[in-house]
């Protein structure tokens, strides 16, 4: 992380934001976590927009995934008729979920390339697919910018509380965040939409988007 956040301030400004962005989505399966140089830039960067530096970044974060995107739309060309007909079925069928599911992945730490690589293979629509991988990263961007700004005050107040309190809390953001099954939130959004998904918040079904992973560690401890 130290080179991404080496670079973004060699870079400098909303250039330097867009460029780490852009290098922490382009390749496929490896994680790379420009979401901290974002928080750190914000929280140690007096004079950073937080609202923009999220936008800068949710736009770089976009064109990084195009790029997978595309790669796999070019895989495509290898694959046989046959399977080419099936894909065009799943294409119609996720005509009208793709780009839904495409805003949900994008917009929370979830491994966002295996849903692009299949949509990519099956040719969706371009369009669809980068409004809704912007759209997404914009909104992880913009509130993990946010996040760190509130941390800025603290540092500068005493940044020792700061440091700390700067880690608890990010330590907490992901816990919770990776916590939640989102593959059950989509699946419930897609169902009943987002009031149902927030009646079943209200009738207490939480446990419902819990992640089975996460239930299944805590359980083996």
């Amino acid at each position: 992380m130290d080179w991404l956040l080496s670079l973004a301030l060699a870079v400098g400004g909303y250039a330097g934001i867009f460029l780490v962005s852009v290098i922490g989505n382009v390749i496929p399966f490896m994680p790379i976590p420009y979401l901290a140089v974002i928080f750190l830039y914000t929280a140690y960067i007096p004079d950073a927009n937080p609202f923009l530096v999220g936008v800068v970044s949710g736009v770089g974060g976009g064109v990084g995934k195009l790029f997978v995107y595309l790669l796999s739309m070019s895989a495509s060309k290898l694959l046989p008729p046959e399977t080419l007909e099936r894909l065009q079925a799943f294409r119609e069928l996720m005509g009208k979920y793709g780009a839904l599911a495409v805003f949900v992945f994008a917009a929370t730490p979830s491994p966002d390339d295996v849903i692009i690589a299949i949509l990519g293979i099956a040719r969706y629509s371009i369009t669809k697919f980068f409004i809704a991988v912007t759209l997404g990263k914009i909104v992880i961007s913009v509130a993990t910018a946010y996040f760190g700004k509130a941390m800025n005050f603290l540092v500068y107040q005493d940044p020792l509380i700061g440091t700390v309190a700067t880690i608890v809390l990010l330590v907490i953001f992901t816990w919770v965040v990776l916590k939640i099954d989102w593959i059950a939130v989509l699946e419930v959004v897609n169902r009943e939409g987002w009031r149902g998904l927030m009646r079943r918040a209200r009738r207490g079904e939480l446990e419902l988007f819990v992640s089975r992973q996460a239930s299944r560690r805590e359980a083996q401890s």
